[in-house]
């Protein structure tokens, strides 16, 4: 069951507080205008994993199974995490990212080679938004290598192109992408995969976005679309 399906099944829960937690940088009904990878470029980086000590005084947040590969936070703060550690096949890097810090929107850690040279990648997906019929992600990818940040194109920006020039959704007048949930696909590809609503409680499809990587520009850019209808 995907997150969407999920997330409709809280919605219920989440009507009765009329709760709507959004995090400070999301603008509008999706997380299009976050800045890219840039602020990261110094992000200081060592070897060695997180020792011992340090370690107990940090909380890991998400983690591949069987394996040392570990996600950090730095601080909590009034219910945001603000700084996170990597620590990846026995290195570590600090960067700047922000999230919410709530177990029902929990963040992700996944392994994958995205990057296609032979090193598996990290890649962490980072709750932005979520309330009554909202559900967003942050997507992060760092070179299992370098452990540097990776582009990744946006993938609203690319659904509401779509949803533009789609003879499929045509005769809807007015549609929400207000649900984003980053996966990786039985290929080991990532996909962004977004639902489609006529208003926060009725959605009728889902889009799919699946991601492959360009060397020449050295970023993730999103290679196909595709809709599937819900009965």
């Amino acid at each position: 069951m995907n997150k969407l399906l999920k997330s409709l099944m809280l919605l219920t829960a989440i009507m009765l507080i009329g709760s709507v937690v959004v995090y400070a940088e999301f603008k509008g009904s999706s997380h299009s205008n976050r800045e890219l990878m840039e602020e990261n470029i110094d992000n200081k980086q060592e070897s060695g994993q997180v020792d011992q000590r340090e370690k107990s005084t940090l909380q890991a947040i998400a983690e591949v199974t069987n394996t040392e590969n570990r996600l950090y936070i730095v601080q909590e703060s009034e219910g945001f995490y603000e700084g996170f550690i990597l620590n990846w096949e026995n290195k570590t890097a600090d960067f700047d990212w922000k999230s919410i810090a709530s177990p029902a929107a929990p963040a992700e850690l996944f392994s994958a080679d995205v990057t296609g040279d032979g090193t598996k990648d990290a890649i962490i997906t980072l709750p932005a938004g979520y309330g009554t019929g909202v559900y967003l992600e942050d997507i992060h990818v760092v070179d299992g290598k370098t452990l540097r940040e990776k582009h990744v194109e946006d993938a609203a920006d690319a659904a509401k192109k779509w949803v533009v020039s789609s003879t499929e959704l045509i005769s809807q007048e007015e549609l929400l992408l207000n649900h984003i949930d980053y996966q990786m696909n039985e290929n080991e590809q990532l996909t962004a995969l977004i639902g489609v609503a006529t208003s926060p409680l009725e959605y009728i499809g889902e889009l799919a976005l699946t991601y492959v990587y360009n060397d020449e520009k050295e970023m993730l850019m999103i290679d196909s679309i595709s809709y599937t209808a819900f009965e």
